[in-house]
């Protein structure tokens, strides 16, 4: 059972010198220092529980993801988590729709990665307080979905049915990541019609 009002959002810049082995490296990035915004969200809830998330960057620039995620604490302090995870299709468009920050890119750039790490640590906080990893709280969530009616042939993209395409929706309970994904993302999970044991693909 989620619980607590939202009390406290901390940032930090994580670098680890890659760069310096070569190591992460191809012909675009010749020099990567993989970093992060690390994100930690607590609550003034008894059990001291916190959420942890990250945005994955290559070094410089990782101080202007860490900028804006503080720019977007105002959207989570004092907010009910129970309320967010009530409504996270509307907390994520609260996020990407700051009548200023949106400026500098709601899907995409600096505001997507700042996003990405603050909607990280609340999924992080809200599988904590469960009791569950994240997957395992997904996954239960597709099969209170599975009870309510969702069709295993439908696709979420079109709302038809897409058996015959080249693509497919990969289960019911990849369906309702892909409907809980395109709250935030835009995207659909799917699965090519491939041998068993291919991995999925994420695609618009």
């Amino acid at each position: 059972m989620v619980r607590g009002r939202i009390s406290r959002l901390s940032v930090r810049d994580v670098r680890f010198p890659t760069s310096l082995g070569g190591h992460g490296a191809d012909a675009m990035h010749t020099d990567p220092d993989y970093s992060a915004a690390y994100v930690v969200i607590e609550t003034d809830a008894e059990d001291g529980i916190k959420g942890c998330g990250i945005t994955f960057t290559l070094g410089k620039g990782t101080e202007v993801v860490v900028c804006a995620v503080n720019a977007l604490a105002h959207h989570v302090l004092n907010k009910d988590l129970k309320d967010i995870v009530g409504d996270f299709r509307g907390f994520y468009r609260q996020l990407t729709s700051d009548g200023q920050l949106r400026w500098i890119g709601p899907e995409k750039g600096v505001v997507h990665l700042a996003t990405a790490a603050v909607l990280n640590a609340v999924w992080d906080l809200w599988a904590k307080q469960e009791g569950k990893p994240v997957w395992k709280l997904l996954v239960d969530m597709g099969r209170i979905r599975r009870t309510a009616g969702l069709s295993r042939g439908n696709s979420l993209a079109t709302g038809t049915s897409n058996s015959e395409g080249p693509w497919k929706v990969q289960n019911v309970d990849g369906a309702v990541f892909s409907q809980r994904s395109k709250c935030w993302h835009k995207d659909t999970l799917l699965t090519r019609h491939r041998a068993p044991g291919w991995g999925t693909q994420m695609t618009r």
